[in-house]
Formats: structure tokens, sequence, C-alpha cells
């Protein structure tokens, strides 16, 4: 969400007002979530971004200490960045050292002022990345206060017979090697032939290899059949279905007892915990039941597919045109080839889906095909790019958080 700044916060020639946040996930080689690495941006009194020299990273502690670092990364840790400036004048940091790693671009001059302010937070238990590689000769004592090394894999992918060297010299100091902006399968093998210890970027939201074993689809076809017929289904209809499946009535059944939805009484049947829960709500989690049960991609991709339906669906409300039940489809939809690790056009066959949501998916077309292609911005951090597509950006924020705690039960609950 948008962190409000205080008076004191404001500087010089600055009208910042809040910030954007967005999270990226960190994954070891099983591809568990490991971290989140923390992406932001200073907007304007009037919404607009400001210019990237004015990301003051005090504003951006402040924003994980009012929106709080459960809600932001989980139990995991928070890698977020910081400058030698923020460092010099920050004091201590109002958040538990053994949750944050800060993040430091090798191109930080090193000099002794740098080296206090990083021996001081090292002390305080808090952990140092830096980011790139330091030239040689200028930052010795550096290196041997870090935990850690974030390398771009594009530069490590075509760097030559040098890498090797280059990593052995990092891992003989004891530093975990990250590799970031991980877009493609190339530079996943790449670094993971390189047995990199950690590894960011979009690739891991898109579509892997094909499998020889097909999942099939035509479970979810009939169910997205049912839930975005011209009317859309009733209770009665999806109770008949539901009813057909004793896994799935029992999941409905703890599903509407749980703390999310629960009333004063649990309920004893399934209409009762249709009813409690509606019929817009029964049709979203019929789809991700169905999902959980015919994938076997790590959770964090689920999760990824369920932040970004109902951030869909929460902006959806606020714009013109656009059907929030449609655009959560859409989100969801967006990462169907990566979850069933098949191409989208042969999914979206399958599915019988209308034009309007297929090329929402896979044009960026139409109200939803629009919202969609904000919301993929904003996920890695290209803000700029989210507000070219006619969404607010403190909108947005102020929904993804919400989106993502949404998610994190949501995954937890079809797990």
């Amino acid at each position: 969400m948008p962190h409000e700044l205080a008076g004191n916060d404001r500087q010089p020639g600055h009208t910042i007002d809040s910030i954007v946040l967005a999270r990226q996930p960190i994954l070891d080689r099983r591809e568990s979530v490991v971290g989140y690495a923390l992406r932001y941006r200073p907007l304007t009194a009037s919404g607009q971004l400001a210019a990237p020299e004015s990301s003051i990273a005090s504003v951006m502690v402040g924003a994980m200490a009012e929106i709080g670092l459960k809600k932001l990364v989980g139990d995991r840790p928070a890698y977020i960045e910081v400058t030698p400036q923020f460092l010099h004048h920050v004091g201590q940091l109002p958040l538990p050292p053994e949750r944050v790693v800060l993040e430091l671009a090798a191109t930080s001059p090193v000099d002794e002022a740098l080296l206090r302010a990083l021996h001081y937070v090292t002390k305080a238990g808090f952990q140092i990345a830096i980011v790139g590689i330091i030239p040689h000769g200028t930052g010795e004592a550096l290196w041997k206060l870090a935990s850690a090394v974030k390398l771009d894999s594009r530069t490590v992918a075509g760097g030559g017979e040098g890498v090797n060297d280059l990593l052995a010299g990092l891992r003989s100091r004891g530093l975990r090697l990250i590799a970031e902006r991980v877009e493609t399968p190339e530079q996943y093998e790449t670094t993971r032939a390189l047995e990199f210890d950690a590894y960011q970027g979009q690739y891991f939201a898109a579509l892997r290899s094909v499998r020889e074993v097909v999942a099939p689809t035509h479970r979810l076809g009939a169910l997205v059949s049912l839930t975005h017929g011209a009317a859309g289904a009733s209770l009665e209809d999806l109770e008949r279905h539901i009813c057909e499946d004793p896994g799935l009535s029992y999941r409905f059944v703890r599903l509407a007892n749980s703390a999310f939805y629960g009333g004063r009484t649990p309920v004893g049947s399934i209409r009762q915990a249709l009813m409690r829960l509606g019929a817009s709500a029964v049709s979203r989690w019929i789809m991700l039941f169905a999902l959980s049960n015919m994938t076997d991609q790590p959770q964090q991709l689920l999760n990824t597919a369920v932040h970004r339906a109902h951030l869909c669906e929460l902006l959806a409300r606020e714009c013109p045109d656009t059907v929030p039940e449609r655009a959560f489809s859409a989100g969801l939809f967006s990462v169907l080839d990566a979850l069933l690790g098949r191409p989208m056009h042969e999914l979206i066959a399958d599915l019988c889906l209308d034009d309007r949501l297929a090329t929402a998916i896979t044009d960026h077309r139409g109200p939803e095909g629009r919202l969609l292609a904000a919301v993929l911005a904003y996920e890695r951090g290209d803000f700029a790019a989210c507000a070219q597509r006619g969404v607010g950006l403190v909108n947005v924020a102020n929904a993804y958080w919400h989106a993502a705690g949404w998610a994190d039960y949501a995954t937890a609950m079809v797990a």
C-alpha cells in the first residue's frame, strides 16, 4: 500500500508523497521460496512516478514498518535496496535484523564512512548482499562484511571462461550466490549449471518444457463452461457438481467453516456451505481446487496465479467496462501454460473460452486484457509501464497487498 510520508522525511527539491511497492520471490535450487526482493518507486502528491533518484530508502523502510513484514514477505527474509547515503544517516533500523537483507550496489564508492556504516548494521544483525562485482582493489573490506552477492544472469551467461574463476573466488569468501533477472530457460539452466544458490526473475512464472504426460484439461473445461455461462451458474448447479466429488465436498465445508468465512455456527451441509460463500466465490474456488489437482508445479506458481487473479478482480471493480469475474479468470488463466506445462494456444482451445477472455489472456486486448497487462507490469516492478495502461498506481499499490494476503490464504487452503 502507499506509505504516507511524515514531514521530516521530505527532502528539499522532492515532492514525494507515497511509494508503490511490489515483491519478487527468490527461490532455491528446489524452487522453494527463500526470500522476497522488494522493489519500489516514489510517487508525487499527484500520484505520478517521481524520478528514480528520488527513491529515498527511509521511505521504503517506513512503508515496511507500516505495512508489516508478515504481510509483505510472510516468514521469509526481505531484500531491500539501500544506498550509502541512507546508511550514513539511518541510525537504528526499525526492523527485525534477522528478517532483512540490505542490498548495496557494487558501484557504490567504498570509503571509511561506508565501511563504518556497514559495520554498524552488520553488528546489529543485518545481512548485506552486494549487487554486482566490486572492482579489484577497491572493496576487499566490503566483501568481508557481505553474506551474499547478486549477479545478473545475462552477464553470467555470456561471461566466458572467466565466470567459473569469478564464482569460485566469491564462494571462497563464503558468499551465497544469487542469480537475478532470470528471464529465459537458457539463463536458468546456465546459472543452475554454475551452481548458484538461489534465483530471481520472471522465468518462474513462465512456461517451462511441455510434459510427456499431459495434464487433462477436460474437467477444467467443464468447470469453465459451468462458471462462465451466459447467466453464470446457480448455487443449485454448483451444488450438484460439487456433491459428485466427496473430496471437493469436504473442502467446501472446511472452507466455509474457516476463520476467513466462518460465522457464529458451523455449517453442516454442502448447501449451507455454498450459501455462506456465495455463487461467485464458489465459482472461483472450484477453479482453484481443480487447478491444484491438475498441476505438480511448485506451490509458488499457483500462488502467483491466485495473487494475479485476485488483484485483477479487485482493480476491475474500479475500472469502467471491466467485469470483475472475467478479470479474475484472465489473471488466473494467464499462468495456465506454466501451471500445466502446455502451450497457451492449446489450452485456450481446450477451454473453449469466449473471444473476449481469450484475447485478454493472449493479446492483452479489451478492458480485462489492458488491466492484466498493467498487473503484469506492476508484478515485475515496471511501474512506468503499469501507469501507461491507464490504471492508477495508488489503486494498484493498495490492492496489491490485499491480494497477496488472500493469495497466501487461498494457496494454503487448496494445498
